[in-house]
């Protein structure tokens, strides 16, 4: 009695069921039931189902990965895919995640196998890619647009802030970073400088050395930068990194006078970039600087004032592009 009660209560699971459910024959793979939620889903009847094979009815459009993927179910005796295409009558496409695992019933081995139907998850998730494809390319529109801004008033630190990013760039994939880590720093390094939007364009330009007060004037140029990029929306830390790449591991650095760990990785690749090119480059106020005064200015900073392996790809990068 509670074996039949038991076989009710399966039954009942069966049909009510709101995934698909079809029992195989161990033996040969063919369709020994199906329940209703599977029949309305790919469209076919019961009776057209019985004794067919998956592949023979077109199922699985793939008939020859079908059939590898049985050879593999009655070796290990389950199989998974988080993402099958599958084929309903009318051959139209459905997106489905397939679970199939094989048991004993009353002595007899049967494979069960359960479909999801995820077409419409897979829908909205190509929707929430092309809308963040859309809103990187309006960030990247944004970003470009403000180099431009500065390009138009001073010419030279857009060419700098352009340098500065591609050398940070090749750091940070010598450093191995990951794709968002680099992208990352690939923004922060284009847009680092604009604060120098809000500086006198004579003090940038000028060839005698600043005083005290001219410095700390210039020096203003990281947070007037941050408050013109406060507004925008960035999926990286941005504007952390633009805050931290005059800081140094010794706490010599500002404006904030940070040290060691509380520098952002990205930061400490950004200033050795901006510190190689910034002395590689002509200045108003002096010629570019040879290689082996570069090289030498990072050496005597690694690991006090520099992020020593940032260093040691800056010099590898600076010996093989000088």
């Amino acid at each position: 009695m509670s074996e039949s009660r038991g076989d009710r209560r399966y039954r009942r699971l069966f049909e009510t069921a709101q995934d698909g459910i079809l029992i195989l024959d161990f033996a040969d793979g063919r369709i020994m039931d199906a329940n209703p939620f599977i029949l309305r889903l790919i469209g076919y009847t019961r009776h057209e189902l019985i004794g067919k094979r998956l592949w023979e009815i077109g199922l699985i459009r793939d008939r020859e990965a079908a059939q590898r993927a049985m050879v593999e179910l009655k070796r290990s005796g389950y199989i998974r895919y988080d993402d099958l295409d599958l084929q309903a009558r009318d051959g139209s496409r459905l997106e489905v995640e397939f679970v199939s695992n094989a048991y004993q019933v009353n002595g007899e081995r049967v494979i069960q196998c359960n479909i999801r139907d995820i077409s419409e998850r897979k829908i909205i998730e190509r929707r929430l890619k092309e809308i963040e494809g859309a809103a990187s390319r309006s960030m990247h529109g944004t970003v470009t647009a403000l180099v431009r801004l500065i390009e138009a008033r001073d010419g030279y630190t857009a060419g700098h802030m352009e340098r500065v990013s591609d050398l940070s760039v090749r750091i940070a994939h010598r450093l191995g970073l990951p794709a968002d880590a680099v992208d990352a720093v690939r923004i922060a390094a284009q847009l680092h400088d604009i604060g120098k939007n809000g500086v006198p364009v004579e003090l940038l330009m000028q060839i005698a050395p600043l005083t005290p007060p001219q410095r700390q004037l210039l020096q203003a140029h990281v947070p007037i930068g941050l408050q013109v990029l406060q507004d925008v929306v960035f999926p990286w830390p941005i504007l952390e990194i633009i805050a931290q790449h005059h800081e140094r591991l010794d706490g010599s650095g500002y404006p904030q006078g940070l040290s060691d760990g509380a520098i952002h990785q990205g930061a400490r690749i950004l200033a050795v970039a901006d510190t190689i090119e910034a002395m590689a480059h002509p200045r108003p106020y002096r010629p570019a600087l040879p290689v082996a005064a570069v090289e030498e200015c990072l050496t005597a900073g690694r690991g006090l004032t520099f992020d020593a392996a940032v260093v040691d790809a800056g010099l590898a990068l600076l010996h093989e592009t000088p």
